[in-house]
């Protein structure tokens, strides 16, 4: 006779084998979360199998990106038969994907332990014994990686992004080694791909580690990428995104959010006078929007697209008030800062218009129409359409050959006398001199590669020994009694 607890016990057996069955056909057909539910339901009524259920709800949840939950169903299987070598094995390699070595390799050690003198599991143990070798190899790039960073060079950060991708190939989700490799892209000024690695890591590393800082070094990555990108708003919204996360999860989250600040307090300022001057510009206010353009410019922006923007900016300030080469100056700086803002190129078109500089102001409207063409959107054909309108009457008043606006050049008039135009042109030849404009970009924008530094101020150093030459060109002829008469005369039957 079979007793009552007996036939219980063969009852939940026979239900635990039919949902593991059934948890076994649904992974088979593609559907991992209908496993997931099955092999819960199955470990919830299990008895005998129990272990195998473990075991089977860690493929699964491997399968979905839950490398934690499966490491806790494996550890649980292993509880329940400690002979299961197989299990542990697969406990060490989770671990070794997550990137925590060191308890990786005790797992590789207990396998190897496991199977000594145990023909059957052979197999295992040298694979484990190959897996120990990766942990350590992933311990000593992360080690080597960490020294190289310390040196904040961008050759050091090259050296250690070839190790971080090999240790990756065998630790693909370590969260220290990704770190690590967000660092060394944006050392590298290589922020577009530090913003992906962000963006495409986050969903994994979320599912795997319960704590805030799988979300803050990435904000921390990509609000400065987005920074030096010129994109300061989108920063200062992630930032103020991670700000709310920390502060409801931890209650006061202010050490989680300390290292955030001194960004979040620089975007802060050059918005605000960026912002100010733009308002002073739009209501006429020239010299208050210059003034908030320079106080930005000030800062040493680490921003390069951003410093681009407020030259232009600066730019328009000077031409508002009459300062021309000083504009055309600013232009310069921002075209080497941006070689693709097309806005400052056609700033800088329309200024040599102004001084009838023809020739340069057809040359910037060419590479404008070239800017504009290689732009995706569709919005762009209208000003494609002007600037090629533009190109057309330039080029037919280049023929003409007109003579330069010396005076606007110097930003003097007719009318004055030879004091006010020597008093113009020292101004004038002091502040556009290659080497003060050089250094004037070296105190405004803090740039890392040193190679790229030199490229920006070569070119900025040869548009302003072309502006030297003419303003030095201005001077001779309006200093010179009889060469100024002849001009004066040359304009004034020009303009009847």
């Amino acid at each position: 006779m079979v007793n009552a607890e007996s036939k219980q016990e063969f009852a939940e057996d026979e239900s635990c084998e039919g949902l593991r069955n059934r948890g076994n056909q649904a992974f088979k057909a593609g559907d991992a979360s209908e496993a997931e539910n099955l092999y819960t339901e199955a470990i919830d009524h299990g008895n005998k199998t129990l272990s195998d259920c473990f075991s089977k709800r860690a493929t699964v949840r491997e399968s979905l990106g839950r490398k934690r939950d499966a490491i806790n169903d494996l550890k649980c299987s292993i509880a329940l038969d400690l002979s299961l070598i197989s299990e542990k094995y697969r406990v060490a390699e989770c671990y070794l994907l997550l990137g925590e070595v060191e308890t990786a390799m005790q797992y590789y050690q207990r396998c190897i332990k496991s199977g000594e003198g145990v023909c059957l599991d052979r197999g295992i143990v040298i694979k484990a014994s190959n897996g120990l070798q990766k942990a350590e190899k992933v311990a000593e790039s992360s080690h080597r990686s960490a020294e190289l960073l310390k040196q904040q060079t961008c050759d050091a950060a090259r050296s250690a992004l070839e190790i971080i991708d090999d240790a990756l190939s065998i630790s693909r989700y370590s969260e220290k080694l990704l770190e690590m490799k967000g660092e060394c892209l944006c050392k590298l000024q290589k922020y577009d791909e530090a913003i992906k690695l962000c963006e495409q890591t986050l969903d994994f590393a979320e599912k795997n580690f319960a704590n805030d800082s799988v979300r803050l070094w990435r904000c921390h990555i990509m609000s400065k990428s987005y920074y030096h990108l010129g994109k300061l708003e989108e920063a200062l919204d992630l930032i103020e995104k991670q700000k709310q996360v920390i502060s409801v999860n931890d209650g006061s989250g202010s050490k989680s959010q300390e290292s955030l600040i001194p960004l979040e307090t620089t975007i802060r300022e050059l918005l605000a006078h960026r912002q100010a001057g733009n308002k002073a510009f739009q209501s006429g206010k020239f010299a208050e929007g210059l003034d908030h353009y320079n106080a930005a410019i000030s800062k040493s922006v680490e921003s390069q697209p951003f410093a681009a923007i407020c030259f232009c900016n600066r730019a328009a300030a000077h031409q508002g008030l009459g300062q021309i080469i000083d504009a055309i100056a600013d232009c310069n700086v921002s075209m080497a800062l941006d070689e693709n803002y097309a806005k400052a190129t056609s700033r800088r078109a329309t200024l040599y218009e102004m001084i009838r500089d023809y020739v340069d102001a057809a040359t910037d409207l060419q590479r404008l129409i070239s800017l504009l063409e290689n732009e995706a959107q569709g919005s762009s054909s209208k000003e494609l359409r002007k600037a090629r309108e533009r190109l057309s009457s330039v080029e037919e008043k280049a023929k003409s050959e007109i003579p330069l606006d010396l005076y606007l050049i110097l930003g003097t008039k007719s009318s004055d006398d030879g004091s006010v135009i020597k008093k113009a042109y020292k101004k004038a030849a002091l502040i556009n001199h290659s080497d003060k404009v050089a250094q004037l970009l070296k105190r405004s924008v803090r740039l890392n590669d040193r190679q790229l530094w030199k490229d920006i101020c070569e070119k900025v150093k040869k548009d302003a020994d072309n502006l030297f030459k003419m303003i030095g060109k201005a001077y001779d002829v309006l200093s010179d009694t009889a060469k100024r008469k002849e001009y004066n005369l040359e304009e004034e039957t020009r303009g009847e």
